[in-house]
């Protein structure tokens, strides 16, 4: 007797989510939603430059969406791993902070495709990035290697006391970049060239050291003090 065969057609096989083919389609849809943004980018482009179909997109992502999210956790992930591995352990406070500051500068200049996802998600209102958890949960560690150096520099006495961890990033983050994400109009209306990386990366070292430095004996911090008008004791 002859075995039967079926007839019936074997289900398709999916493909295999290959993860050098997804850094390779991040890394195309990043510069894509950098230059047209998340409505503008186009799948099609995507698909082509990344060597795959549409279809495959959809795979992966579900979509657009899923995509777009995809590419900010993944701008996101790289700028805090490359923070993490910074090695400050044997610098003073003071040498530790300012390489932190140099790090920041450096990396928005070389990633300008960073700095445009950053700003096209403000203008979202940060919308799509809300809904992904894996990078609200990493906020607070890409703060640890920030908040151990200003821990060193409080306690051995060379920075202030009443300095918050998420204020001193903030000013760290906006002077580093603002000096690639307004380059065009800043640089059109003073000159000033975002490649100078050397001046840029003295100047905001300094704005932000001068910023967290201890106050002279018998000078109260800053932000105690109160503004006096002429006259009034």
């Amino acid at each position: 007797m002859h075995a039967k065969v079926s007839s019936k057609p074997k289900p398709a096989t999916a493909p295999v989510r290959d993860a050098q083919t997804v850094r390779e389609l991040l890394a195309v849809a990043a510069a894509e939603f950098a230059t047209r943004g998340f409505g503008g980018a186009r799948l099609e482009e995507i698909a082509r430059e990344a060597g795959i179909t549409r279809a495959m997109i959809y795979y992966y992502f579900s979509g657009r969406e899923g995509l777009y999210v995809a590419v900010l956790e993944d701008a996101y992930r790289a700028i805090w791993q490359a923070e993490h591995e910074l090695d400050t352990r044997a610098l003073s406070p003071e040498e530790a902070l300012r390489r932190l500051v140099e790090f920041r500068v450096d990396y928005y200049i070389r990633n300008p495709t960073f700095v445009a996802l950053v700003a096209i998600e403000n203008q979202h209102e940060a919308r799509f990035l809300k809904r992904s958890r894996s990078t609200v949960l990493a906020a607070a560690p890409s703060l640890e290697h920030t908040a151990a150096v200003l821990a060193r520099g409080q306690s051995d006495g060379v920075f202030r006391q009443d300095i918050n961890v998420v204020d001193l990033y903030q000013v760290i983050v906006s002077l580093g970049f603002f000096n690639v994400s307004n380059r065009h109009t800043f640089g059109a209306i003073f000159g000033r060239r975002t490649t100078d990386a050397s001046h840029v990366r003295q100047f905001v070292a300094d704005v932000v050291l001068r910023y967290v430095a201890a106050q002279p004996p018998g000078v109260p911090p800053a932000s105690s003090r109160r503004k006096r008008r002429p006259g009034v004791s």
